[in-house]
């Protein structure tokens, strides 16, 4: 008996270190483009407008997409959902190549958040039901750590590839990567699936029902705060260094040093999980980093701002682990995809509508303010967090 059920752990261990390198290739794919894609847009002549409109179609798409795609896996399986996903991130490169002008662009944005929306939540799910009980958390801290990794790498490889060769040349490498993360999915057994129907009705039907979730309402919640602050970092961040007088090359410098110790926190963060309770770690997460946000307009010199930020990006380290675990732990077994489904929608919602408030509070007070208006409104969603979160209790943290 011993040895049959080591052998089944075993087993599991390897299906989630393949959907660890699935997702590692498939989050680099993704990031890729994040240093030429702009610069490419500008090349077919858009205007500053129309890339934020283009950036804008992203998120819409992924934020439509979150939920059903969910209720898709909960119902066809993890795998052939996350199959399309990665298939898609192979797809988009190859449309930005056929674009030949801004227009052009707008189908291969709307399906980049199709792929974000079927692959990195739904991936999750995957290697958290595939993982030995024992290792759970573990496997999740790793996965979300090989995400990082990947997200780290990605910008290099597509910076360097389109400095050295031109964007055709490294929108064909990002097409690889993303074929080198459909390769290790073809070795996974696809996952079990439930026959519940329903149809759009039956969607709405369990939107609902998740909604009336206390915890599930509640990590939802904070995932648009900790979306909001995340924009906040990646849009008006850079703006705000630049006014201080940081380059390019130093705001990047500060934002590596962030992506690299969130990365880091990933992997300890789910073991502490498993000991600590999840939610306790993404309310800590989430407020660590308000507070740093509120604190960083304080701050000019690259040293002092790198450490803010390194600090901000263990927070977001620590909640994105967390609040993932705490989303997979408190739905209920056969609508787990639903759950992270709503919680992010949460994220996608807000990564709608937080550049907008962000900018019109920068505009009408400045970047410092708008820094700190993220924080300060992050700081009360805390607090409805906390009492939305004690409605109902939580059975498992």
């Amino acid at each position: 008996m011993g040895g049959g059920h080591k052998s089944e752990e075993g087993r599991g261990l390897e299906l989630a270190l393949a959907l660890c390198a699935a997702i590692f290739f498939t989050d680099a794919s993704h990031s890729a483009t994040i240093p030429t894609f702009p610069f490419f847009a500008s090349s077919l002549g858009a205007s500053p407008s129309m890339i934020g409109a283009l950036a804008s179609v992203a998120g819409l798409s992924t934020m439509v997409s979150a939920l059903p795609f969910g209720v898709l896996s909960d119902r066809l399986g993890r795998k052939r959902v996350m199959m399309l996903g990665v298939a898609c991130f192979v797809a988009v490169p190859l449309l930005y190549l056929a674009s030949r002008s801004p227009v052009h662009l707008l189908p291969a944005r709307a399906l980049l958040g199709v792929a974000r929306a079927s692959t990195f939540s739904i991936g999750f799910l995957f290697v958290s039901e595939v993982a030995p009980q024992s290792r759970r958390s573990l496997v999740q801290g790793l996965y979300l750590t090989s995400m990082g990794v990947g997200f780290t790498v990605g910008p290099l490889i597509g910076g360097l590839t389109a400095k050295i060769w031109g964007y055709a040349s490294s929108f064909y490498v990002t097409s690889g990567l993303a074929v080198l993360g459909l390769i290790p999915l073809l070795f996974i057994p696809m996952s079990g699936s439930s026959s519940g129907g329903g149809g759009f009705a039956g969607m709405l039907s369990g939107f609902r029902r998740m909604l009336r979730s206390p915890q599930i309402l509640a990590a939802g919640m904070a995932n648009f705060f900790n979306s909001m602050l995340y924009n906040a970092t990646m849009v008006f961040y850079p703006l705000y260094g630049r006014s201080v007088g940081l380059d390019e090359s130093q705001v990047g410098v500060s934002l590596t040093v962030r992506g690299m110790v969130s990365t880091a926190s990933r992997l300890p963060t789910g073991s502490a999980a498993l000991r600590l309770g999840a939610f306790r770690l993404m309310t800590l997460g989430l407020g660590v980093s308000a507070l740093t946000m509120l604190a960083l307009p304080a701050f000019e010199g690259l040293v002092l701002i790198s450490a803010i930020l390194g600090v901000q990006g263990v927070a977001y380290g620590v909640y994105l682990t967390s609040g993932n675990i705490y989303v997979t732990e408190e739905a209920p077994a056969g609508e787990r995809g639903m759950a992270m489904g709503v919680y992010s929608t949460f994220s996608n919602l807000s990564g709608v509508l937080s550049p907008v408030m962000l900018g019109a509070v920068s505009e009408a007070f400045g970047l410092k303010n708008s820094l700190r208006f993220s924080a300060l409104v992050a700081l009360v969603g805390i607090l409805l967090l906390l009492a939305f979160s004690r409605r109902g209790g939580s059975s498992k943290n």
